[in-house]
């Protein structure tokens, strides 16, 4: 056996994970082997970390587990002493607290450190330098080292030697390869390269910023004589002087000369020539820096036309520009003067200035002029200024004005410029209401809701009145967009803020806030003076509206019927925060909805106990303890034959600070402040960690279902996190169930589906949970790629005996039958329960009948007695 460990680790030397310092075929097939080859139970990678101030466990296969990464780490600043004799010793051999060799540290420390009895310790050196070290060992037996077993594991130490160099190594061509590239970036962004010439060997040497100037292909081999080729000969000449000058002389260069490169591009370069010479003052390389000023030259000669086009440029300008003497009289204009005021150029020279004015700026204008040039105090010199301005034909509109002075020898010139704000001022108009109007509907959004809303709590806060609000959300509208479409959504939307906007007292204001809620602020003081007979109560006011939204709408010759139901709040401004408001109106309309929807709830003062309630579990999840205060716990599945054949993951939450929570209530609130994301993350993770300990007693396939959210599912990393979690424990992708709602699938169902599909492809499989309590739609199940429907409790309670009819269970059988997929059954108490669903096709029983949730010692225990 030695031998062919021996010959395995020869192989190794010859593997192209070593010398790319992959490290994991080292570990997998040398270091995890040890343990059962030397009869030990205990073998470790351990490597300085690149601060050198801890190692880092890589790889621990203790008792029979492999731990690869684990988080295990010895810091310097922990134990000084253990790191610092680790750093420095050589090898080490530990027999039973007996040891070949002394050295300056505890025994009994090293040993309690990795928890052994027996330890074979060997370092890692790279050149001369401590990076690591492997142990072996055992944590109950003495073990006699053997010359083979030192053979060997030096073996292995030399691999793993030749991995962290070959890691060196590629960290070190990287790091070249990135200044290189950022060199030649530069060279881009400058438009300057390099050359070098070696005047011995007439050899040419050119940087990449050079071949893109001259046009050519840095893969192309150059000479002196080809690169003068690009030259007039007359250049050429130039090039030959300074080229001998410097040559004969030391004299260094800078010159631009114009050429033509290889794709036909005429340029012009700067070119500096600096002389490198030996000990004897003889030159032996020129160099220097070669700039592409093909846009500078192009910049000057665009200087010298400026002059000459100075006047079309004007003339060309989107504003009018007009010059205007100290009395008013206009003495020049552009010719945009035609399209803002309708004159023509020479219509308006020698006319006064007022001619372009309305009243009563017309009559005003003279006496502000002559006022100016008096006092030299004007509001409207130097300073823009929104104005109205008059066309030829009388009409008017907005201007914006700039006025500027200027001396023409010695009088006042006054120049306007005047652009015409039309266009600018409608665009102001719609940006408007697009900030403060809903798209969709036409009423005001959420960012009008907020500023109102403030303005309203502040004024009932100083008069000592009620604020009154109601929010209104319209009752499973998640459905209509699913069934009809989001076009029909969006008419349904709109239907609605007509009826309110339209049909509701003047005093009521409707905003929309979300896809389907709307809110409503009640402004009594608006309502005074009006016939009592108008004035409605809240009551009143939340029938009518009901009613409203009621109505039957037909969209494409489709009837639909909207529900709605309503949370209003009418309390003393003084008794509540405003922060509250909005959580307390959605806490109303929550329990509308728990009453079955339309209907309506008023919010009172004793509702902040449950906001209390709220705040305390979100900020209790905000904390690092959260996840280490949950737990899993698992209820076993079984045949109606009353086998294990799965199990479902659940999570509990016991709070160091709240004491124990129930998921009904922690769970919908992480679906709201986000945290469900980590939580689902975590269930995961721990799923798999308890299918891979399972999987060491039994390779039989009993799957474990988690429960996943519509959050957590459309994360953009959820597949590949879920992938990575399966591929670290060495999970099958079968033993993995991910149960889904109907609401989840709902809320997005595009995306969702998209991704059951790719996983689907990998092996996972899906199941929906409380088949039948949300909204069940064959149109979607047959199209969902699943494979199991979950039966919700509710339904299971109506089965009181074998002999009952619960038509809603036989269907659900039935439709599952006919799609070919398996039912689970959930909430199964009783022997009449479980005898129904077996004698009408149910494959799998969940319940107390057989089995409460258990802890996950009780739940293996379970496997290790099958």
């Amino acid at each position: 056996m030695m031998t062919d460990y021996a010959s395995l680790l020869m192989s190794l030397t010859s593997s192209s994970a070593v010398d790319s310092g992959c490290m994991e075929q080292l570990i997998q097939e040398g270091l995890y082997i040890t343990p059962s080859l030397f009869s030990i139970d205990r073998a470790g990678l351990w490597v300085l970390d690149k601060d050198e101030q801890a190692y880092l466990c890589e790889a621990d296969f203790f008792d029979g587990m492999i731990n690869h990464r684990s988080s295990q780490r010895l810091a310097k600043k922990e134990d000084a002493e253990l790191f610092s004799f680790l750093e420095n010793t050589s090898e080490i051999i530990i027999n039973n607290y007996f040891t070949y060799e002394s050295f300056g540290i505890n025994t009994s420390k090293i040993l309690s450190r990795f928890q052994l009895c027996s330890l074979l310790l060997i370092p890692l050196q790279i050149k001369g330098k401590n990076r690591g070290f492997i142990f072996l060992g055992d944590s109950e037996k003495n073990i006699e080292w053997s010359t083979d077993v030192l053979f060997a594991s030096r073996i292995l130490v030399q691999l793993f030697e030749r991995a962290l160099l070959a890691l060196d190594n590629t960290v070190a061509e990287t790091k070249l390869q990135h200044q290189y590239q950022l060199m030649n970036e530069i060279e881009k962004l400058a438009k300057i390269g390099g050359w070098d010439y070696e005047i011995s060997t007439r050899k040419t040497h050119w940087t990449e910023e050079t071949y893109r100037i001259y046009g050519l292909s840095p893969d192309e081999e150059i000479t002196i004589e080809q690169a003068t080729k690009f030259y007039s000969p007359e250049v050429q000449k130039t090039i030959k002087d300074v080229f001998e000058l410097a040559v004969s002389q030391l004299i260094p260069y800078q010159v631009e000369l114009p050429f033509v490169d290889a794709q036909g591009n005429h340029k012009w370069v700067k070119t500096t020539g600096q002389i490198r010479s030996n000990t004897q003052g003889v030159a032996t390389h020129i160099y220097g820096v070669f700039e592409d000023i093909t846009e500078q030259k192009q910049l000057l000669d665009s200087e010298r036309s400026t002059s000459e086009d100075l006047k079309t440029i004007v003339d060309n300008l989107n504003d009018s520009i007009i010059t205007i003497s100290s009395k008013g009289i206009i003495l020049s204009a552009n010719r945009m003067v035609e399209k803002t005021f309708g004159y023509l150029q020479q219509e308006l020279i020698g006319q006064n200035v007022s001619i372009l004015m309305p009243k009563p700026f017309v009559s005003k204008h003279d006496k502000y002029m002559q006022n100016y040039l008096k006092t030299g105090h004007a509001k409207i010199i130097g300073i823009g200024r929104e104005l109205p301005a008059m066309k030829k034909d009388g009409t008017s509109f907005p201007m914006e004005l700039s006025i500027s002075e200027v001396l023409h020898g010695n009088d006042k010139v006054f120049i306007g410029i005047v652009r015409d704000i039309t266009e600018r001022k409608k665009a102001e108009k719609d940006i408007h209401q697009l900030a403060y109007y809903d798209d969709t509907t036409g009423v005001m959004n959420r960012y009008s809701l907020d500023r109102d809303l403030k303005k309203c709590f502040d004024k009932s806060l100083l008069l000592n009145e009620n604020i009154t609000a109601m929010l209104i959300n319209l009752d499973k509208f998640s459905q209509i967009n699913l069934i009809h479409g989001d076009d029909t959504g969006d008419v349904i939307l709109k239907e609605t803020a007509t009826r309110l906007n339209e049909r509701l007292p003047s005093w009521v204001v409707t905003y929309r806030s979300s896809a389907d809620s709307f809110y409503v602020l009640i402004n009594p003081s608006a309502a005074v003076g009006l016939d009592d007979s108008r004035i409605m109560t809240n009551e009143d006011l939340a029938e009518q509206i009901l009613k409203e939204i009621h109505q039957t709408i037909i969209v494409n010759q489709h009837v639909i019927n909207v529900q709605a139901s309503i949370g209003i709040l009418n309390i003393p401004a003084k008794e509540i925060d405003y922060i509250d408001i909005k959580p307390l109106l959605e806490l109303a309309v929550f329990n509308a909805k728990n009453k079955g929807g339309n209907n309506y709830v008023f919010a009172s003062n004793n509702d902040t106990c449950s906001l209390k309630r709220h705040s305390e579990l979100s900020l209790a999840m905000k904390s690092n303890l959260f996840i280490r205060e949950l737990n899993i716990v698992l209820q076993p599945q079984y045949s109606t034959q009353g086998k294990i054949v799965g199990s479902e993951a659940l999570v509990r939450w016991q709070s160091a600070s709240l004491g124990g929570i129930s998921p009904v209530e922690f769970i919908p609130l992480a679906e709201k402040n986000g945290a469900i994301i980590e939580l689902g993350n975590w269930i995961i993770d721990k799923a798999c960690s308890l299918l891979a300990q399972r999987r060491m007693f039994s390779k039989e396939s009993s799957p474990i279902s988690v429960n996943i959210s519509a959050k957590q599912i459309a994360q953009p990393n959820f597949v590949d996190n879920l992938l990575t979690s399966l591929d670290n424990y060495q999970v099958p992708y079968s033993e993995l169930v991910l149960e889904l709602t109907e609401s989840a699938l709902v809320t997005d169902l595009k995306l969702v589906v998209s991704k059951m599909e790719l996983l689907k492809s990998k092996g996972i499989l899906f199941s929906i949970d409380d088949f039948g309590t949300g909204y069940s739609s064959l149109n979607y199940i047959h199209h969902l790629p699943i494979t199991e429907l979950k039966i919700d409790k509710c339904f299971v309670d109506d089965i009181k005996n074998a002999v009952d009819d619960v038509p809603i269970i036989n269907t659900i059988l039935q439709m599952a039958k006919s799609l070919k997929l398996r039912v689970v059954a959930e909430g199964v108490e009783s022997k009449a329960q479980l005898n129904y669903l077996a004698d009408h096709g149910c494959d799998v029983i969940q319940g107390y009948y057989f089995s409460k949730p258990l802890n996950s010692a009780q739940w293996l225990d379970k496997w290790k007695v099958i």
